[in-house]
């Protein structure tokens, strides 16, 4: 067994000649403000600075403590923005400005049957923080961004751009460097202002609850916040209203730690990361400053390798990358996660060995590779952090050298996976000097990445085994890379590790992406693709390019072998059936073709989602792909399948399959097609459910079809229609009132079981009224017609109204206009207004 996992990580050649520029070092220093100015996060920015100016005026403040407050957020703002890292191992600075690139971002609905939206730029995240919902939650995947807007967004306030100018003050917090602090106002006094600041906590209290005065919190990496599951902690409090209940919040956290505070009423707001666009632009603006050979020759080895353009996706990943690849040719056909993070690990050793190799002893060579290839102590130190039940990231710098030694503390200081910060000494508050050394890695999933490293050691190890309840003490939906490293590290723990997940509820998407961490496709990963498609397998509109990339291979490979998928979702995602190539398309582009084991394909589209046609030749290629397929369900409304297929089409041998083709429209009916007719018959009526129809001058003519058809469908089996609404889509009725005819030419014909009808934008001449009048006649359930912003006539001849309307009691509206329709005397009585229509 392969203890340590290394032999399949990709080394760096060493380059003979050494980097031209400086290797990282240590950085230490103070702020104006006197706090730490070493901050990394998501961005993986280290500010070096302390020099750098407020370019922003103070339009808002009233009083002379307002605007020294505000001078001094907007001078430690402009230092932690000013002078940035791209990346840990590298001595160049550059500002906010010229490494920041917009990222992906989507606004998710605030209803669970809601659409998402796509927001065109970060900056309005800033309008829907202070227009919409009061908090509002920026959230995404380890590496993606979030803390690099965060400090754009502090930048933008002090040069006072313009989706900012609105704000008054706004409080930007990194939540991991607030382990013990009482309150927000102690939080800003110590990490915001200057040393020697007259501002105290009192006067920011007073400034912060002055509802005169618009206020935005920034809380960056609630993730991290060491006290989150403290109750009571201020961080909560203000989330959940129960303090500074006028002030706009703005908080960012992985996807998987949303604080429980939140509810309905939270914003959500989520990051996507890199596309190819988003890739370029970095590319080109920050790694080669516009070298065009250079970014195509950078660009082409991501885009070479599917599965290493999907890695970057995230931005963590994508610039290390880039800018590892501007240095040296990468030739490396990445397969996973785990492989590429390993290199990624080797690229900050190997950059610092080259720079130093020209100088250094065969001795300190030696010394510098067994700091790279043996870091047993630093995995278990990881470990143990990520095990606890309050999560530890963040060490004082005394006891990881006394745990781990000088030398090895200094070496991983110096190539930039550690960070040394100084903070506020809490128990020593009044030394001369009242700030303390502690350290961190540069990023959490370094963190996991060692502890995964351990972790396999457990697992391999008869003597230090694991605990039953592992992975309730780390969260996989919070620590998915220690379990995903865990498994492309050492295959013989993969299947322990995979185990662990299925049993927990709601892991099983992410034992597909551990059991696809493996490079070999040995025996014991096909008994593992078993056991996960035995289960339900999910495709969704949400997952990254990866996940989704993962699952379609785990599909494709399960099919190839002969295993039997039991059953393949795909959510929000679906976009075609390609017929000449015999696959399924996703909206990703990513297609699927190998299903000769699917049982049963479940389709589902969101009700605000786009149409997804499918044509008689995609529906029949799809059924006769998937070989062993048993069942097809198709939910939505918003899948336009064919109405009908000629059964000279459906062959012989798909009419023996005798397939579950079943189609939910989200109606009373659920329909089943028959193969024998080529149509669609009723399968089941849902009795605790009114069908309610609408027709609308916007729907295509393929749903004004089926609308028609489940009216005549409805009618037909007895089943009620509650209502039917033809919004701005009647044209007329029949000379007799058999049948309503729509603008699109298809006609209505007298429906039974019709209760309501609601006509919408049309003129109505006397003519057409009567013969609207006949056609409910002889609709006999019947008792509500309404009209809406419809010109109707000033009055109607009795003789002319059924006689049938007046005892069954029939009510006629106009609303908005003329009121109600008195059968009897054919005239309308009294304005009726209703609130909706």
């Amino acid at each position: 067994m392969a203890t340590g996992g290394r032999d399949h990580i990709p080394d760096i050649p060493i380059d003979e000649k050494g980097a031209p520029e400086e290797g990282a070092r240590r950085e230490r220093g103070h702020s104006e403000a006197g706090h730490v100015v070493n901050i990394t996060g998501d961005n993986n920015l280290v500010i070096l600075d302390s020099d750098v100016q407020s370019t922003g005026s103070v339009p808002h403040a009233t009083s002379k403590e307002e605007k020294q407050f505000i001078r001094q957020l907007k001078g430690t703002y402009s230092t932690l923005t000013g002078k940035v890292r791209p990346i840990p191992f590298s001595r160049e600075k550059r500002t906010i400005d010229e490494v920041f690139t917009e990222v992906g971002i989507k606004c998710k609905p605030a209803r669970a049957n809601g659409k998402e939206t796509t927001l065109n730029s970060y900056r309005e995240i800033i309008t829907r923080s202070t227009g919409q919902s009061r908090v509002q939650i920026v959230e995404g995947e380890p590496g993606y961004g979030k803390s690099i807007l965060s400090l754009r967004l502090a930048h933008d306030w002090c040069i006072d751009e313009s989706h900012v100018k609105n704000i008054d003050i706004l409080i930007y917090l990194n939540l991991r460097q607030l382990r013990g602090t009482r309150s927000i106002y102690e939080a800003i006094v110590e990490c915001l202002l200057p040393v020697d600041s007259t501002i105290k906590e009192s006067d920011v209290e007073q400034l912060l609850q002055n509802e005169d005065v618009k206020t935005l919190i920034l809380f960056d990496a609630h993730d991290e916040y060491p006290d989150k599951d403290i109750d009571g902690n201020f961080v909560s409090r203000i989330l959940g209203g129960k303090l500074l209940q006028h002030v706009s919040v703005l908080l960012t956290t992985r996807s998987s730690c949303i604080p429980r505070e939140c509810d309905g009423r939270t914003g959500r707001i989520k990051l996507t990361g890199f596309d190819g666009r988003a890739r370029e632009e970095y590319v080109r603006k920050v790694v080669t400053r516009g070298d065009e050979n250079a970014t195509q020759k950078i660009l082409m080895q991501m885009n070479t390798n599917s599965i290493l353009a999907d890695i970057c996706q995230a931005p963590l990943f994508a610039v290390i990358y880039a800018h590892s690849a501007h240095e040296a040719e990468i030739n490396i056909d990445f397969s996973s996660v785990t492989e590429f993070f390993g290199y990624m690990v080797n690229c900050f050793h190997y950059h610092a060995l080259n720079k130093a190799q020209t100088e250094a002893t065969a001795e300190e060579q030696a010394k510098f590779r067994r700091f790279k290839d043996n870091h047993d102590k630093l995995d278990k130190l990881s470990y143990e952090a990520l095990f606890a039940e309050n999560q530890q990231l963040t060490w004082g710098k005394d006891i990881f050298i006394e745990e781990l030694g000088e030398e090895f503390y200094d070496r991983h200081i110096d190539i930039g996976i550690l960070i040394e910060e100084e903070v506020l000494n809490r128990n020593f508050p009044s030394q001369p000097d009242p700030y303390k050394a502690e350290v961190r890695f540069f990023h959490k999933l370094s963190c996991e990445w060692y502890a995964a490293h351990h972790l396999v050691k457990r697992l391999s190890s008869p003597h230090s085994p694991l605990p039953g309840n592992l992975v309730d003490l780390m969260d996989p939906s919070d620590l998915q890379h220690v379990y995903r490293f865990a498994c492309g590290l050492d295959p013989d723990a993969a299947p322990q590790v995979i185990e662990l997940l299925v049993k927990k509820k709601d892991c099983d998407r992410l034992a597909v992406l551990c059991a696809l961490e493996q490079k070999d496709k040995t025996a014991d990963v096909l008994n593992t693709v078993r056991d996960l498609v035995s289960r339900d397998v999910c495709i969704t509109g949400d997952d990254s390019r990866l996940l989704q990339r993962t699952t379609i291979e785990l599909v494709e490979l399960a099919c190839k072998h002969g295993i039997r998928v039991s059953c393949l979702q795909l959510k929000r995602c679906f976009t075609m059936f390609d017929v000449t190539n015999s696959c399924i398309v996703l909206e990703s582009d990513f297609r699927l073709a190998n299903m000769k084991t699917v049982r049963v394909l479940h389709m589902e589209e969101h009700i605000l989602g786009s149409e997804r046609k499918i044509t008689e030749e995609e529906l029949l290629g799809l059924l006769q792909t998937c070989e062993g397929l048993k069942e097809l369900r198709f939910d939505s409304w918003r899948f336009m399948l064919p109405l009908s297929i000629p059964p000279e089409m459906i062959s012989t041998a798909l009419r023996e399959r005798n397939i579950h083709v079943q189609y939910d429209r989200g109606s009373r009916l659920v329909y089943r097609f028959s193969f024998e007719h080529g149509q669609w018959k009723i399968h089941d009526q849902r009795a605790d459910q009114s069908l309610r129809v609408e027709i609308h001058q916007r729907d295509s003519q393929l749903e004004q079809e089926w609308c028609v058809h489940d009216l005549k469908m409805a009618a037909e089996a007895g089943v009620g229609i509650k209502s039917l609404v033809l919004n701005d889509t009647f044209d007329t009725v029949a000379d007799e009132g058999q049948s309503i005819t729509l603008t699109s030419a298809l006609t209505i014909p007298v429906l039974q079981t019709l209760q309501e009808l609601k006509i919408m934008s049309t003129d109505i001449n006397l003519e057409i009224f009567v013969r609207i009048l006949s056609y409910v006649k002889d609709c006999p359930q019947m008792t509500t017609l309404q009209f809406l912003n419809c010109q109707v006539p000033d009055a109607v001849d009795p003789g002319l109204i059924p006689s049938q309307l007046s005892r069954r009691r029939m009510g006629v509206f106009s609303y908005g206009g003329r009121g109600h329709l008195d059968l009897g005397t054919g005239r309308w009585k009294g304005a009726y207004y209703r609130g909706t229509f």
